[in-house]
């Protein structure tokens, strides 16, 4: 995808001009994504290795989601103890292209507490050396702030774990209220493989929330690992309804896969919110609904125009 002047998305060409006027954070995946051995050895140059569920996700709870948002304060002290503040220009990559929504999780909390210049880098680390860049065998850290408390960090007008409302950075998170409701009036996009979303027959909690539609955010990666054009992406959102003024959502298992969908509706101009729970924490609840089968439903109270 070509990333020229927008604020989301860096192309590795800029990326490797800029590299020293940017700070590089590497995000390893919560899980492992791919099989074999790491095709690319080393990191680019002084970035700083971080990873969803040590940095961009906060402690589970016996009512949540396994990978639930962290508190705002706590992201701030992370990066502070590595010398950067949320006026830093960040870039965010992975080592493989299968990890983007990783990447793209990690921009989801970082501009949700509040950091401005938050970018993710389209096909990682490959994508870096294919333009020339060059890796390090290890990722360096930056030096502590002398003069800064660690602890510090500045006060917020949100609240962290699972709550919703809109984020300092404009990034709506949902509620289990939020996402009833985005189903049955907006669109709600499912992430998920279609055997997730299908569910099993023999387990009455697998399945789908109802009205849900299946919408694999893999669809949205090109096979060289770069997102697809602004264009594909637009009619990849349309035909599932979800451009428009009506309320869209997004949900996976952990808020990860989908945070891909929240962060590609950001560069199209979509708001996307984020089920950050997600599955994890709805199947759990024996009172919410569950719908099973391939074929996606939509409810007829409203048809919204997408235009």
């Amino acid at each position: 995808m070509t990333a020229t002047g927008s604020p989301h998305l860096m192309d590795a060409r800029t990326a490797c001009a800029r590299r020293r006027r940017s700070v590089f954070i590497e995000v390893a995946p919560w899980r492992v994504m791919a099989t074999g051995p790491d095709p690319i050895a080393g990191s680019v140059p002084g970035a700083i290795l971080t990873s969803v569920k040590s940095d961009f996700a906060g402690r589970p709870t016996a009512s949540g989601g396994h990978l639930p948002l962290p508190e705002p304060a706590a992201v701030h002290a992370t990066l502070l103890a590595h010398g950067v503040g949320p006026g830093d220009d960040l870039v965010l990559y992975t080592r493989r292209i299968e990890e983007l929504s990783s990447a793209a999780r990690a921009w989801f909390v970082l501009t949700w507490a509040g950091f401005r210049s938050v970018r993710v880098l389209d096909g990682g680390l490959p994508a870096w050396t294919r333009a020339g860049g060059w890796t390090d065998r290890a990722a360096q850290t930056r030096p502590p702030a002398p003069t800064q408390d660690s602890h510090a960090a500045p006060s917020f007008e949100i609240g962290g774990g699972g709550s919703s409302g809109i984020g300092i950075g404009g990034r709506r998170v949902l509620g289990i209220t939020d996402v009833q409701e985005v189903a049955d009036y907006g669109t709600l996009l499912d992430s998920r493989p279609m055997s997730a979303y299908d569910g099993a027959l023999d387990d009455p909690r697998t399945g789908h929330v109802p009205h849900a539609v299946h919408a694999p955010s893999t669809e949205l990666v090109a096979p060289d690992g770069l997102l697809r054009s602004p264009t594909e992406m637009r009619k990849w959102f349309l035909s599932r309804r979800a451009i428009g003024s009506h309320e869209v959502g997004a949900y996976c298992g952990g808020g990860v896969s989908s945070a891909l969908l929240v962060f590609a509706g950001a560069l199209l101009g979509q708001q996307v919110g984020l089920f950050v729970d997600s599955w994890s924490a709805w199947a759990r609840d024996d009172s919410l609904p569950v719908e099973q089968g391939a074929a996606p439903t939509r409810s007829t109270v409203v048809d919204t125009d997408c235009a």
